[in-house]
């Protein structure tokens, strides 16, 4: 819980709808929250709140009662910390409009070096999928905490691999730390509360909603050392959540899609416009990780019992029989993806995202476009 004494005081301020410049005028003003709290409306119109705030502060004192909103997160077995707090993610504190009071649930704290924030489409082909796995894989064996938003898709993708490789994950919830939205990931979620933790910046019981979710995407990207957009469309909440992080000063990364894939606009886009630099491999990308983030990596490697500090590289051989099966067929020479779906006998989907796949990884390379032969 939080050290700051004046934490019941945080959470009905909070409650009344106060954000970060709110709460920036008050501790600058009154030196403290709970000093606030008790200050009267005048002398807190004086502190440069306006005047819809000063009724939402008026409001809080009637409406809000500091101690039942404690009761009410110890209930829900969370916890809060404040920009006071030790605890609070001092990569969190450092962006612009960082949340006053961050809410958390699980058996983790939010802090992780180093992280990693994954976002993409909830709208996720067979190639984006593939992707996805492909290079969280690498990235949770490395030690790498992977946070995301819970959501449709990607995100849900992302937090599954983390979980199933025994690396911590976080997800940023666009309503209250008690409000799972889909609720199809309400299991996926409880997995999550078991080995990392669920974060927010809302009040127990705020459902979430629309507005909500840009806004949750700042901390998805504050949260993490580096964005990774995977398979993002031109109007994707992912490429919200890029634009944070460059306004934040994070690096982000794309994986480049299919140019006959409206799930791959956004992410081709970032990497045409030289915003996010293209990444084809998880060795790549962890080499650019290692690079950025000291020997954060190598400690990660040695924490989970990694023999050597090396990053492993990226494997050369087919992973799947699928991929050896169409790796057989283009030794006899280069083959159109028509003509390799037909001979292969697969949905063409699959076979077209294992192809994908397969370039990404320098198993295969086209030799003009749509046509595959043997790297």
């Amino acid at each position: 819980m939080s050290v700051d004494s004046g934490l019941p005081y945080w959470l009905a301020l909070r409650r009344s709808g106060l954000g970060s410049s709110n709460f920036s005028l008050l501790l600058k003003h009154f030196g403290t929250i709970d000093e606030a709290w008790g200050a009267p409306a005048d002398e807190v119109r004086r502190a440069g709140l306006d005047a819809q705030y000063v009724r939402g502060f008026t409001k809080a004192h009637t409406a809000f009662d500091p101690d039942r909103e404690l009761s009410s997160l110890e209930a829900c077995e969370a916890r809060a910390f404040t920009w006071l707090d030790h605890d609070y993610p001092a990569l969190l504190r450092d962006i612009p409009q960082s949340p006053p009071v961050l809410f958390v649930r699980g058996g983790r704290s939010p802090v992780f070096d180093p992280a990693l924030a994954v976002v993409g489409t909830r709208h996720v082909t067979p190639y984006g999928r593939q992707a996805t796995e492909h290079f969280c894989t690498a990235v949770a064996q490395a030690g790498v905490a992977i946070v995301s938003g819970l959501a449709r898709g990607v995100d849900a993708i992302a937090h599954r691999v983390a979980l199933d490789c025994g690396a911590p994950t976080v997800a940023v919830l666009a309503g209250g730390i008690d409000q799972i939205y889909p609720r199809e990931n309400a299991g996926l979620a409880e997995r999550i509360l078991a080995t990392g933790c669920l974060v927010s910046e809302y009040p127990v019981g705020i459902p979430a909603r629309p507005d909500y979710f840009p806004r949750r995407n700042r901390i998805i990207s504050g949260l993490a050392q580096a964005t990774l957009v995977v398979e993002a469309g031109a109007g994707s909440g992912a490429l919200h959540t890029a634009n944070w992080a460059f306004e934040q000063g994070r690096d982000v990364y794309a994986v480049p899609g299919s140019i006959f894939s409206r799930q791959s606009e956004g992410t081709n886009q970032l990497i045409r416009e030289s915003s996010a630099k293209l990444v084809v491999s998880p060795e790549q990308l962890l080499e650019e990780l290692n690079l950025r983030a000291g020997s954060g990596v190598q400690i990660a490697l040695q924490a989970h019992g990694g023999a050597s500090a090396r990053v492993p590289a990226t494997p050369r051989e087919p992973a799947t029989e699928e991929e050896g099966r169409l790796l057989h067929l283009l030794e006899a020479g280069p083959l159109h993806i028509d003509e390799l779906v037909r001979i292969a006998g697969g949905p063409v989907a699959y076979v077209a995202a294992t192809a994908q796949m397969m370039e990404l990884k320098g198993l295969i390379r086209q030799e003009r476009p749509m046509v595959f032969v043997k790297a």
